[in-house]
């Protein structure tokens, strides 16, 4: 069985919430527009042929009662005042979480804390973590797991994002001893796009999507420390010499050229799936600056289905 996990937050102005940008970013936020954004990859998910739980991780504690298939809804931290949120062990013991309790408007941190409490909820197998503004074009996980088994990968993930600064600060030694070895030269920094390591060996998961046994969460804690959620993933296999394969293209790292586009990432050269992405996706499906890229996505999602 694979465990599909899923965060989920609207903004409702009688609802308390911790987040740094509510008053800027999600001014118009149309609760509405999440809701069935959500409900289509959902329906989505269910369209493919796997065993299956979806574990839709409520952080806001606004998820409407909708009857779907296979959907289990666990109600996240966000939504909890600090003084409640320090009752909760497995909240106030991950590795991450003493440096940010002062900045509990962290939208990262959250969003990676709902993947962290949903892979030690979940009873698959197999987790796949997964944004709430993705859908997939063809079923072929059961290839995917098979091709993790024979090759001996950790797991298999889409895009291979930059090194931020503060990243290759917090692991100098070790990645300039791994980049040195590659391109046969130091390390060169780029200050554009806050700032990143120019390099095409190493890039880093996320959680736009990200294959694994559930296992491998035994002896790693989705993180955000490394500056985005499950960057950890893949520092944690680099240290231990473990395998993995992100796919493309990479949108998210400038050391490659892509196409301004919806991102779409392939799987042995066809279409697998697609991510709205680009900030805060909630803020995409709910602002009106963004409808037009909001409604393609809507309209290649239902085409989809």
């Amino acid at each position: 069985m694979i465990s599909f996990i899923i965060p989920f937050s609207t903004i409702e102005k009688d609802k308390f919430l911790n987040l740094n940008e509510k008053e800027d970013l999600w001014k118009e936020n149309d609760s509405a527009n999440i809701v069935y954004c959500t409900i289509k990859t959902i329906k989505n998910i269910n369209s493919l042929k796997c065993e299956k739980e979806i574990l839709l991780m409520d952080n806001s504690h606004t998820w409407p009662e909708v009857d779907l298939p296979n959907v289990r809804v666990i109600k996240g931290w966000q939504a909890l005042p600090l003084k409640e949120l320090e009752k909760i062990p497995e909240y106030m013991n991950h590795r991450d979480i003493q440096a940010s309790l002062d900045n509990l408007g962290c939208l990262t941190m959250w969003v990676s804390m709902a993947f962290h409490l949903g892979a030690r909820e979940a009873k698959g197998e197999y987790i796949v973590l997964q944004h709430n503004d993705t859908f997939y074009h063809q079923d072929c996980l059961d290839e995917m797991i098979k091709q993790m088994e024979e090759e001996e990968l950790e797991y298999i993930s889409v895009d291979n994002k930059k090194i931020w600064i503060s990243t290759y600060l917090l692991n100098k030694e070790f990645l300039d001893k791994y980049i040195k070895e590659y391109s046969q030269q130091p390390v060169i920094m780029s200050p554009e796009n806050g700032g990143y390591v120019k390099t095409k060996k190493i890039g880093f998961a996320d959680a736009y999507f990200f294959l694994c046994k559930r296992k491998f969460f035994d002896n790693y804690n989705i993180d955000w420390y490394y500056g985005d959620t499950n960057h950890g993933a893949t520092i944690y296999c680099l240290y231990n010499n473990l395998k993995y394969l992100h796919l493309g293209p990479y949108y998210d790292n400038p050391n490659w050229e892509t196409e301004d586009t919806l991102h779409t990432y392939d799987y042995k050269d066809k279409p697998f799936l697609t991510h709205l992405k680009g900030g805060f996706s909630e803020n995409k499906m709910s602002a009106k600056d963004f409808e037009k890229e909001f409604n393609e996505y809507l309209k290649e999602l239902t085409n989809a289905n």
